[in-house]
């Protein structure tokens, strides 16, 4: 009798265990990640044939930079603002399937003289900003003029929106202020809620452990110190960390911080967004280039991470950086892409199509010329 007995009841066991659907990250069994969890966060242009290959990778979500500097670079063009680069960016997206996740930043010379500072300095400074994310969230959104144009593609309007990028480091805020960046969520959010009430308004990537604090803020000190600010909390719905490490395992540290301070704030159901994570495939000139083999690891153990403790931190996706290799940016950001520059296959493009349940012989081997020599 024990022994038939004992099969009926393992059997609700095993059945619920196959429920989890799980996938091999290396050498740990987890839960694989849901459908979307995982997009992708490129540098530079990208084009039609890249696209087709995100497509076939499964990805369904591009984060991409909207560079107010870049759309009304001259004064004259304020009100005839060029959304060419970006169109072309929602258009392709859209013909394979993905939504575009755009973080807005950066004041032209007209507004501010300083690259990166947040233009809520003056009335004047706010009216203007206020201004092109107002025709920015109408040009994309539900009901903007672009899908309007455009009604042959499939409609995906933009409905999440990261205000500005790695506020608390020098690199895109001169002077990194939680109080004057609260001021540019404050003006953002409200615009952004009233004209979309569906929309998704996320503070911009926190840059996790910077070095030289100062000027550098820690992303936990400059949250903290955000939430001090009377009523922010009803202007943005979700935060935003880049958790940059010499190892994945220790991107476990940077996220529970982050939740730790939100939940002191009474803001734990609000969720964390991942946007920006990555490591290089060079050797090792930093200590976010792992090597080919190494930048693989990494980013096995790190979507192995955010999947399985995805409900538990409340993660509401994850972007890589970046999509292909470029020369001539920054230190590991030149050796961080899936694919060389060449549109070669690293060894981490295997591993990311594992997890997305993408085609990745869609693009040759990179050779390992392709992988010493870089872009």
């Amino acid at each position: 009798m024990w022994a038939p007995m004992r099969r009926f009841l393992l059997l609700p066991l095993i059945v619920a265990l196959l429920a989890l659907t799980p996938t091999m990250a290396g050498s740990a069994l987890v839960v694989a990640a849901p459908h979307g969890f995982i997009g992708i966060s490129p540098q530079g242009e990208t084009n039609g044939e890249d696209y087709e290959l995100m497509e076939l990778a499964g990805i369904t979500s591009v984060r991409l930079p909207m560079n107010w500097a870049y759309i009304e670079p001259n004064v004259s063009e304020r009100f005839e603002p060029d959304w060419d680069a970006f169109d072309k960016q929602v258009t392709l997206a859209a013909k394979h399937g993905m939504s575009v996740f755009p973080f807005v930043w950066g004041a032209p010379g007209w507004v501010l003289p300083r690259l990166g500072a947040e233009p809520v300095a003056t009335a004047w400074q706010r009216r203007e900003w206020v201004r092109f994310l107002h025709d920015a969230v109408y040009r994309y959104g539900p009901r903007g003029s672009f899908w309007r144009e455009n009604r042959d593609l499939p409609q995906l309007p933009v409905r999440q929106w990261e205000i500005w990028n790695e506020e608390n480091i020098i690199t895109f805020s001169p002077e990194p202020d939680p109080t004057r960046f609260a001021r540019l969520i404050e003006i953002s959010g409200r615009l952004l809620h009233r004209a979309d009430p569906g929309s998704t308004v996320i503070l911009g990537g926190l840059f996790g452990r910077p070095l030289q604090t100062p000027p550098n803020v820690q992303s936990g000190i400059f949250l903290s110190q955000l939430y001090r600010v009377h009523g922010i909390k009803r202007y943005f719905d979700g935060v935003a960390l880049h958790p940059y490490v010499a190892a994945a395992k220790a991107m476990q540290g940077e996220i529970e911080n982050l939740r730790r301070v939100m939940s002191v704030h009474g803001d734990r159901a609000t969720p964390l967004y991942v946007t920006e994570m990555g490591w290089g495939s060079d050797s090792f000139e930093s200590r976010w280039e792992r090597g080919p083999q190494g930048q693989a690891r990494e980013l096995d153990t790190a979507f192995s991470l955010l999947a399985n403790n995805r409900q538990r931190w409340k993660i509401g996706g994850t972007w890589w950086f970046s999509w292909t290799d470029q020369a001539g940016s920054c230190q590991f950001c030149d050796s961080a892409g899936l694919l060389t520059g060449g549109r070669e296959a690293k060894p981490s493009w295997y591993r990311f199509n594992a997890w997305t349940g993408g085609d990745a012989a869609t693009v040759p081997r990179a050779s390992a010329r392709a992988l010493r020599n870089g872009p």
